[in-house]
């Protein structure tokens, strides 16, 4: 069974800073889900590396392997993974929209306002809570 395919994703991981370096040129999806010989791990395991980081360098991905490349590296893959495929569920409670990141409560705006200026600010929180996680990590 092939695993899920995402273009868009995909396509939004490549304009990420390169998780190692921060480098924002040549970088490239790297899937590091679980996949079997000649597979892919499905597109959400993707992580933004530049081509040094993922395929050429001494110290890539490729090379070292993910358990080897994650602790010469400092990473913690699997919770980078979660951070970037973080999707925000709006919900109505009591006449609001509100979303919830990371366990966090956050009111949106009143319904009468509409639906818009929820998602435009929900999808500023995703961004705000990326960029604190990348400068945490």
């Amino acid at each position: 069974m092939k695993p899920p395919r995402n273009a868009r994703y995909l396509s939004w991981i490549r304009t990420q800073p390169c998780c190692v370096c921060g480098s924002r040129r040549g970088i490239e999806a790297s899937h590091t889900g679980p996949h079997g010989l000649s597979q892919k791990s499905p597109d959400s395991s993707a992580i933004p590396l530049c081509a040094k980081h993922h395929r050429t360098g001494a110290d890539s991905y490729h090379r070292l392997g993910p358990r080897k490349f994650s602790e010469m590296h400092n990473l913690d893959i699997p919770a980078m993974v979660r951070i970037l495929s973080l999707k925000p569920t709006i919900r109505i409670e009591a006449g609001r929209f509100v979303t919830y990141l990371e366990d966090q409560r956050y009111v949106l705006g009143k319904t009468d306002a509409g639906i818009r200026p929820a998602v435009r600010k929900a999808i500023q929180l995703c961004r705000e809570n990326r960029k604190a996680q990348e400068i945490a990590s």
